[in-house]
């Protein structure tokens, strides 16, 4: 899996592509959790080139969440695959993230709660 971190504002977008899965997760949650203890609490995963997440990705996205809502922040994920859609969907995770059409979106969004 590859990570890289562009800065909109003050939010924070992970572009992620290839599998978030439990050989992959040690990876993303240094970046991720890197960001956060840097003050970095407004974040979007955006996932338009994420083919697959198993149950240790969806893991360490709700520890990611609980860590930047613990700092009053957020974390959005943006462009979700049908795959990856299909089980946010499944394992209701769609009603915890808010789940943005496009990183833009997300950003525009933590805009509007400032």
């Amino acid at each position: 899996m590859n990570v890289d971190v562009e800065k909109c504002g003050d939010v924070s977008i992970l572009h992620c592509g290839g599998s978030l899965d439990a050989d992959s997760v040690t990876g993303f949650k240094k970046v991720a959790y890197d960001l956060v203890d840097k003050g970095s609490v407004r974040i979007v995963i955006d996932c338009a080139n994420l083919s697959f997440v198993d149950s240790m990705g969806l893991g360490v996205l709700i520890s990611l969440l609980r860590r930047a809502r613990s700092r009053q922040g957020d974390v959005k994920v943006a462009s979700l695959t049908d795959d990856v859609r299909t089980v946010f969907e499944i394992t209701r995770l769609h009603r915890l993230f808010d789940v943005c059409a496009d990183p833009q979106t997300a950003c525009r969004q933590f805009a509007r709660n400032t």
